[in-house]
């Protein structure tokens, strides 16, 4: 009888279902470990274990006990040391060394390397200069993720609390002031293969912010970018510079970033699958599926068997959107039309963040996401139908019966885009 291969999965969190239901489809043993008994991907799993993901002795154990094929980590950046030194200990495949991820989740680090390679980045000040900033700033721990400890500034007694505030989300202590970008922010997306970088794709992020001190949340991803044939022209070639300078070789990368007068500065980077889940439309309008690319890596150590350079087609013809509707903080009493949205023609996913009876905390953060919905149209008319249907059919009230959802898309934006 033949014996699935099985892999090994760190972490359960509700973005990882997509890896998960990914794996299972090419026919692989999903085993996925996670402290929680109640993660939501362990729904998916062919089997699962309520290990902490990062407890690597256990995660060894584990593995040895199920005689695992290959190992791979969900979205949780703060589980790339863990499956790094998994892997090593196991002897199999790993997309990245510890060094490499310590330059994608350490914001100085990275930014030291596109200054390097002569990257487009945000200009920062340094802890002497405070006298001299000029307002507004941002800042940021330079370990944290998901919008932790991030704040916005206009004058010193901001600042000095901020530093304080971002300190606390530190583990080593410490923090970046940069300059508050007013541009467009734009995320762009590759796979790599063998050490080469291959673009797939580019995206306008708009945003909404609750008040003066607090970052802006995202409501919408639009693909294509507006910026996409300047990016390519100038930041693209020093960006796959920088990819193989640091010896990327198998996986897939994304960059946020701000237009700034005609220039794309890049502030963060991520090399795994993105939390905010874009790779579901980029495998769409691509024809590259980032998940099925991390599922061969861990298996057999390679992107693909096909040259996924001939696949790729950035500047497709579809427009398409994640949808990222914000709420209020409180306690839902009612979440519905989830279902109803699901059958829309152009939904390819849809992503809940919370069930009745969860409560929403953590203001001016990504908490605040109710659901994650990606859309994929023929045309921008199509888009817009299908983002105002779904507005119309999502129903999210707190327990006295309000309205909970907050900074609503405007759909004129992709109006006057194409």
């Amino acid at each position: 009888m033949y014996e699935k291969k099985k892999l090994l999965i760190l972490g359960a969190n509700p973005e990882t279902v997509s890896l998960v239901e990914k794996a299972n489809s090419m026919g692989y043993y999903t085993i996925v470990t996670d402290y929680d008994p109640k993660a939501y991907a362990k729904k998916f799993a062919s089997k699962s274990y309520n290990v902490d993901a990062s407890d690597v002795d256990k995660l060894v154990e584990i593995a040895e006990k199920e005689k695992i094929d290959g190992v791979l980590v969900g979205v949780a950046e703060a589980l790339l040391p863990a499956y790094c030194e998994v892997c090593r200990r196991l002897n199999k495949p790993c997309f990245a060394t510890q060094d490499q991820f310590s330059v994608m989740v350490r914001k100085d680090y990275f930014k030291d390397k596109c200054r390097e390679y002569g990257v487009p980045t945000i200009d920062e000040y340094e802890p002497n200069d405070l006298d001299d900033i000029q307002y507004p700033v941002i800042v940021k721990p330079i370990d944290s993720c998901s919008s932790k400890g991030i704040t916005v500034c206009h004058n010193r007694i901001e600042l000095n609390k901020a530093i304080e505030f971002a300190l606390s989300f530190s583990k080593n202590g410490k923090y970046l002031i940069e300059r508050y970008m007013t541009g467009d922010e734009v995320i762009s997306y590759y796979v790599i293969q063998d050490g080469k970088p291959i673009f797939v794709g580019m995206c306008d992020r708009y945003t909404f912010k609750a008040n003066d001190s607090l970052v802006q949340l995202p409501t919408s991803y639009i693909f294509p970018s507006r910026h996409i044939d300047s990016y390519l022209k100038s930041t693209d070639p020093v960006v796959k510079k920088m990819i193989k300078g640091l010896g990327l070789k198998n996986g897939s990368i994304f960059f946020q970033a701000f237009e700034d007068d005609g220039l794309v500065r890049i502030y963060e980077p991520g090399y795994r699958l993105n939390g905010a889940q874009e790779h579901l439309i980029v495998s769409q309008i691509s024809g590259i599926d980032a998940k099925e690319v991390y599922i061969n890596v861990a298996l057999t150590g390679k992107a693909s068997e096909k040259d996924l350079s001939l696949i790729s087609n950035p500047k497709h013809e579809q427009i398409a959107c994640k949808l990222s509707p914000l709420v209020k903080l409180g306690k839902i009493q009612e979440l519905s039309g989830l279902e109803e949205i699901k059958q829309l023609d152009d939904v390819v996913s849809v992503n809940p963040s919370y069930c009745e009876g969860d409560t929403v905390t953590g203001e001016g953060t990504l908490k605040q996401i109710i659901c994650r919905f990606f859309i994929v149209s023929e045309n921008k008319q199509k888009l817009i139908d299908t983002i105002n249907k779904i507005y119309s059919m999502l129903h999210v009230n707190d327990i006295e019966g309000n309205d909970m959802l907050i900074g609503k898309f405007d759909t004129q934006i992709v109006d006057d885009l194409y």
